[in-house]
């Protein structure tokens, strides 16, 4: 647990999701940039739909960290104000399926 934030992992068919409960903050950023790292496969879910509470400095210190990740991410569970965020910052967000491509930064 970073913060206030839990972490479970779970498979979705090929896919692994990663998903957060509680308070989104920068400690809990920098536990989830390090657990993408981590992960082995192509593609990976980053499900914030059980995320209570998101401190700004939480999203743009993710938002660093997955500019530079060649996998593709699909984050699933955000407002418009963290996608706007995301996007601020550089990382590429498909609003419609709220899909990021960190390659296209």
């Amino acid at each position: 647990m970073a913060g206030g934030c839990t972490f479970e992992r779970e498979r979705e068919g090929e896919r692994t999701v990663l998903r957060l409960a509680g308070t989104f903050d920068r400690a809990a950023a920098l536990e989830l940039a390090r657990r993408v790292e981590a992960e082995r496969g192509r593609e990976l879910i980053l499900d914030f739909s059980l995320v209570r509470e998101f401190a700004d400095l939480g999203v743009a210190t993710l938002a660093q960290g997955l500019a530079h990740t060649e996998r593709r991410l699909v984050l699933r569970g955000l407002r418009q104000h963290q996608l706007r965020m995301f996007r601020y910052f550089g990382v590429d967000v498909e609003p419609s399926r709220g899909a990021v491509d960190p390659g296209a930064a």
